[in-house]
């Protein structure tokens, strides 16, 4: 497996593990009323598969530290140069919130004048 695969895999075990887990307490415990240890089996398996995909970062080639703290990749947005364009740019993709908060930081205007703005380049923009 390669080394981005399995760094993937690692970032949705814990989430998938403890959602199985959750589940399976749900129609043990609550529809069938079994009892197999409970919510304190459900943690104690979470904490598992958080102690395996550490593991698995590691494995990866990962230091201990991006393996505990695994950084994020900066949204592509935060890349662009603040600029009219850009902001225009974000607007034609569909990231509405982002091109408002750049025109906003560009012009210094109100919540309300940025969303107009914007709103009115896509208008703009869709008109043939």
């Amino acid at each position: 497996m390669d080394r981005p695969k399995l760094r993937r895999v690692a970032d949705g075990l814990p989430l998938v593990g403890v959602s199985l887990g959750l589940v399976r307490y749900l129609i043990d415990e609550r529809l069938l009323g079994h009892h197999g240890g409970g919510l304190a089996a459900v943690g104690g398996g979470f904490v598992g598969l958080l102690v395996l995909s550490w593991l698995l970062r590691r494995v990866s080639g990962m230091t201990w530290r991006e393996a505990l703290w695994p950084r994020r990749e900066p949204p592509p947005w935060s890349q662009l140069p603040p600029s009219m364009a850009s902001v225009n740019e974000l607007a034609q993709a569909g990231k509405k919130i982002q091109a408002i908060k750049m025109y906003r930081e560009l012009t210094g205007a109100s919540l309300v004048a940025g969303k107009e703005a914007v709103e009115a380049m896509i208008v703009r923009r869709s008109l043939p």
